[in-house]
Parts: C-alpha cells; structure tokens; sequence
C-alpha cells in the first residue's frame, strides 16, 4: 500500500475511537483482488480472505502506533522538564511581646523593672551569638547578677535609690559594649584594631562581674545592719534574764 493511503486510514477514526482504517483494508483487499485475480474457485476466496487478514493485521498495528504517538504529544510534560513553583516567602512570626510589668504604684519602680527585664533578655541574645565558652560564661554570670539586682529591688522599694547609677550608666554601657563585641566578631578577617578592640572588651568583663557584684552586695548593706542589731537585742535579753549563763552541776 502507498504510504499517503496508509496516513490517511490512520486519520479516520468511528465514533468510539477506534481505528476504522483496518475494515476500509479489508474491503480495498477485496475489491483490488477481484480487479486484477477474480474469483474462480474455493481456493482464490481463501487467498484473498487470507490476504485480507494479513493486510488488515498490518493497518491495525499502523493505526495504534500512529494512536500512541498522538496521545504522547498531548501528553503533559514531565515533571523534570516544569518549571518550579516558586512560592511565597513565609512571613516571620511577629515576635512575642513581652509580658507587662504588675504596676507596683511607682512609675520610677515600674520603669526600673522594665528596663531590667529588658536588659536581662538582651544580655541572654548577645551570649546566643557568641560561641567563645569562656566569655559566654562570664555573659551568663552578668545575666544572673542583673537578674539577682532587679529583684531585690522588686521586693524592696526602699532599694531603688541605690541602684539608679548601676541602671542609667553601668548596665547600659555593659549592653552597648557587648553589641559591639559581636559585631566586632562577625567580621571576616580581623586587623589589627578589630583584635584590639575585642580584646579590651575581654579584660573589661571580669571587672564588670566584681562591680555587678558589689553592687548587688550593697543591698543587702541595710539588712545586715538590721540583722546584727536584732542579735545584739536578744543577746541582751538573755544575759539579763540569766538564760545565757552557764551553771555549775
């Protein structure tokens, strides 16, 4: 068969999809066998039923490739070859805000405490970006005096005044020079300056855990006078009453 007649039975499809051109093979089979053989006897209609066959196998087989190859140019391309999705960035979490401090009935108390809470948690972020242990333990030791301070004078109002230096300069300052240090530190490649300028921050840390020491230290200056002035009282008392004195059995 010419290879036009073929791509044009390969075209016609019925109703239900199926290829029709093997039955138009089968009646051109025919009709071309009669032109040019004729029938004359049993035999020839068993040649050209045979032929037909044969001719009709070949069609059909023609027809499905020709189906597949259709389905896969409809066919969608593979995933390989799609381009990505590109989706929306996530939008970052707002962070938490902090908890409101409990009015003590002093705004001056309320705001220290608040600042020292805040100073507490900044300390705590700059240790986070910093991955030297020794001074990550020293920040630690800063983190727990300032802590230690706020709330002695939390519990104690009479204690405000002793601590509004430690708050308006030391604390503060402390906070500045530890920002400085990590941005100090996240530089590539560190000259000279950068060195020294890390350097002085490390010796200033042991002095800054004795002042925050002492600081902390001096509240509890009132208590101890009070504690020892309550001994010296009962310490009277028994001496007077006798319970103190030793007897002789």
């Amino acid at each position: 068969m010419r290879p036009e007649m073929v791509i044009e039975m390969r075209k016609k499809q019925n109703k239900n999809g199926k290829p029709v051109s093997p039955i138009y093979a089968i009646g051109l089979v025919w009709l071309v066998y009669s032109v040019f053989f004729g029938f004359s006897g049993f035999g020839s209609l068993v040649k050209c039923c045979l032929l037909a066959w044969a001719v009709y196998m070949l069609v059909k087989s023609f027809a499905r490739k020709g189906k597949r190859e259709e389905s896969n140019e409809k066919a969608p391309e593979p995933e390989a070859q799609k381009q990505p999705e590109v989706k929306p960035e996530p939008k970052p979490e707002p962070k938490p805000a902090p908890e409101p401090v409990k009015s003590t009935g002093n705004p001056e108390l309320d705001a220290v405490i608040r600042q020292g809470r805040q100073s507490v948690k900044r300390i705590q972020e700059l240790n986070d970006d910093i991955p030297d242990f020794k001074i990550s333990a020293q920040l630690k030791q800063i983190e727990i005096l300032t802590a230690s301070i706020i709330d002695q004078v939390e519990k104690k109002e009479d204690k405000l005044k002793q601590v509004r230096q430690f708050m308006n300069y030391y604390l503060p300052t402390t906070i500045k020079l530890l920002e400085q240090y990590v941005q100090l530190q996240n530089v590539g490649l560190k000259g000279e300056n950068i060195t020294s300028g890390m350097q002085q921050i490390e010796d200033l840390l042991d002095k800054v855990i004795v002042a925050f020491q002492k600081q902390l230290d001096s509240l509890f200056e009132r208590d101890v006078v009070d504690i020892t002035a309550d001994i010296q009282v009962m310490e009277q008392m028994m001496a007077t009453q006798g319970l103190t004195q030793q007897k002789d059995f």
